[in-house]
Formats: structure tokens, sequence, C-alpha cells
């Protein structure tokens, strides 16, 4: 399957806030052909359960909207690789971030994200 999209956390936790940037990027989420990484779910997971809140009508949500894509071992390696070149860019950089934008790349897709650190990086889009 070809996604147009990969929804990383950030942008999700704006969507789901139902923010300014979260308006934003609704028409991608139900009108596009779109993905998310697994690591994503695990950082929702865990913003649900520091913030107390149930996770599983925002897991089921996002399940009915993106595929949800794994990490791959090439995923993994050339996430860390990416981190490493980016942080010599930016010290911020996470290796999480590396995840979200490799996956996007590997289907070939652009990067939905709220995150600053991604300035500058192609197939990007950053919702401000």
């Amino acid at each position: 399957m070809s996604y147009k999209y990969v929804i990383d956390s950030s942008a999700w936790v704006e969507y789901f806030g139902g923010t300014r940037k979260g308006a934003k990027i609704r028409h991608i989420v139900d009108e596009e052909e779109i993905a998310t990484s697994i690591i994503a779910i695990a950082e929702l997971a865990d913003k649900h359960t520091r913030e107390n809140r149930p996770f599983e009508p925002t897991l089921e949500f996002v399940q009915s909207k993106a595929a949800i894509l794994p990490i791959t071992v090439d995923i993994a390696v050339d996430a860390a690789r990416l981190k490493n070149d980016r942080r010599k860019i930016n010290s911020k950089f996470g290796l999480v971030d590396g995840i979200h934008l490799v996956t996007a790349w590997k289907e070939q897709a652009t990067l939905v994200t709220c995150d600053t650190d991604f300035v500058g990086v192609r197939n990007v889009v950053i919702v401000e």
C-alpha cells in the first residue's frame, strides 16, 4: 500500500488536543492515505498513561484512520545514522525523530509533524 503522509506523535497530540495546529492536520487525517510508526503509538500510550487517561479510544481511532508501520531492522539502523548526522546540525534531534523520518522516507511519504527539530529536512511538513 502507498501512503501520502506519515503522521508523527507530535502531530497526533495536536490533533487529539483540538489545537489550532491540530485543526490544520484534520483534512490530512480525514481525507488522505496515511500511516504512522508503531513508535508514535508507544509515545501516545505513554502520554495517556502519564496523564492517567484511557488510551484505548485513541488507539482505536488511529487504527481506523492510519496504517501502523513497524520498525524494521533497516529503519532502526538508518534512523541511528540519521540521528547522528542531524546532531551535527541540531543537538536536540533524537533517535525517535529519526525513526519517524526514516519510516516516512521508506514509504516515499511526507512526514507530518509539529516538531521544529525537522526544520530544513526534505519531505517534511511542519505544522505551525
